[in-house]
């Protein structure tokens, strides 16, 4: 009877224990959540991050509160995110910049983008570039860029403030065979009022941000950044089409979470995010400011990072990058 007795009890209590985790996991989330954006306000990036913050809302029953973090390139952004409570309660976007090329641009990391963070969902792919110059510098195409480039080497600046703008310039820069000087900003829109003000010479700049200053003749394209024309610039050759083929940089975003996130809380996220990224009006704005929804769950966001990693320690390679 003993015996009996106390395998109900263990039954019992058992039962009530798996409640409770239903409940845990059912009441999740309780309050609101932080999206950090390690970059500045204003860019592509971070709106893009907004306008699924603000729909991830509304399905989720708790606000979704984008903070910004900018600095050292993503750094402190994502090293925020990774040292987090794993609970749930702050997300972090992660990138093909931010995470896969930091690795090989840098001697070290204060994080892994491996070990210390839990991939979540994808989120957007397809961020092509623009390589904007000054309507002061003697060229108004990409040849003509080169061209006065190679007369004047060491003397021309570019301008970034993020690892993708920086690889973006040097992949340039390696296969023109040009000579030109790194200037580092915190924030993309800083490099950009500086493109425009006249104290540098060119940047890659998101298409986003770069599309409109163009038609206001503040800046003046010399290439997109991708194999084919952009949908939201369609009048812009590329640079691969003007005098470099092969040329191509794009980026990719996801959302991590600190690793150690109990898994049914990413399983709930994932699930959500997909929901918002098939949202006819998500995926319009998204497409509007020169990105594309990437559908994928945490498994395949971490095969993605893993294949990124790859990738990117061949780019720096080539381009003969000197990690910092």
């Amino acid at each position: 009877m003993k015996r009996i007795f106390k395998a109900i009890c263990t039954l019992v209590i058992s039962s009530f224990a798996c409640v409770g985790v239903s409940y845990a996991q059912d009441a999740y989330p309780s309050k609101a959540i932080k999206l950090i954006v390690p970059l500045g306000a204003g860019g592509a990036t971070d709106v893009v991050a907004r306008v699924v913050a603000a729909k991830l809302s509304q399905r989720l029953g708790q606000q979704v509160v984008v903070e910004n973090r900018p600095g050292a390139e993503g750094v402190i952004g994502v090293n925020a995110g990774a040292k987090a409570d794993p609970d749930g309660y702050t997300l972090v976007l992660g990138s093909s910049t931010t995470l896969a090329a930091n690795y090989h641009l840098r001697k070290s990391l204060p994080f892994h983008p491996v070990n210390d963070l839990a991939p979540v969902s994808m989120a957007l792919k397809d961020f092509y570039n623009v390589l904007v110059i000054n309507p002061n510098v003697p060229a108004k195409n990409l040849k003509e860029f080169i061209a006065y480039a190679k007369a004047n080497p060491g003397k021309l600046n570019y301008g970034t403030a993020t690892v993708g703008s920086k690889i973006c310039m040097e992949m340039f820069r390696t296969m023109a065979g040009i000579d030109l000087k790194m200037i580092s900003y915190k924030s993309s829109p800083q490099a950009l009022n500086d493109l425009i003000g006249g104290q540098i010479q060119v940047i890659c700049e998101p298409v986003a941000t770069s599309v409109p200053n163009i038609k206001a003749d503040k800046i003046r394209s010399i290439g997109v950044t991708s194999l084919t024309r952009v949908q939201q610039a369609p009048d812009l050759p590329t640079v691969a089409e003007l005098g470099l083929p092969g040329f191509e940089y794009s980026a990719w975003v996801g959302v991590f979470a600190p690793a150690k996130t109990p898994q049914a809380i990413i399983d709930r996220l994932s699930r959500e995010i997909e929901s918002v990224l098939k949202d006819p009006e998500t995926d319009a704005k998204i497409r509007s400011i020169g990105a594309a929804p990437m559908i994928g769950n945490s498994k395949q966001l971490a095969e993605l990072l893993n294949q990124e990693i790859a990738r990117a320690g061949k780019v720096v390679k080539d381009a003969g990058i000197q990690p910092e």
